[in-house]
């Protein structure tokens, strides 16, 4: 289920681009919010959907939070990497089987 969350997760490019910037260094929810043009409110929604998939976490610093990328959260790619490119094989043998039969039918 985790693996599903951070698919849809990573689904959306203003979410890529959160994980983008945390991959550099930890950030305040004001510094992470800076550039984008949508809302702080979105921003966190975004937050919230990263953290639930297990990509990002959260700290408290006095009244801020502070964002991080989750240690497991290399650990999701990986998984996540590895059942796309197990996909990728299986459109692979599935495609040349069309084209084989399209090409028996000329």
């Amino acid at each position: 289920m985790l693996l599903d969350q951070s698919i849809l997760a990573l689904a959306d490019p203003t979410r890529r681009e959160l994980i983008r910037r945390l991959a550099c260094e930890p950030l305040r929810a004001s510094d992470l919010a800076q550039g984008f043009p949508i809302s702080r409110p979105a921003i966190c929604k975004h937050t919230r959907l990263l953290a639930r998939a297990g990509l990002i976490r959260a700290k408290k610093s006095g009244r801020e939070r502070v964002y991080e990328l989750a240690p497991k959260g290399g650990r999701l790619m990986k998984e996540m990497i590895g059942e796309l490119e197990e996909m990728s094989r299986l459109w692979d043998v599935a495609l040349e089987a069309f084209k084989d039969y399209a090409e028996a039918r000329k």
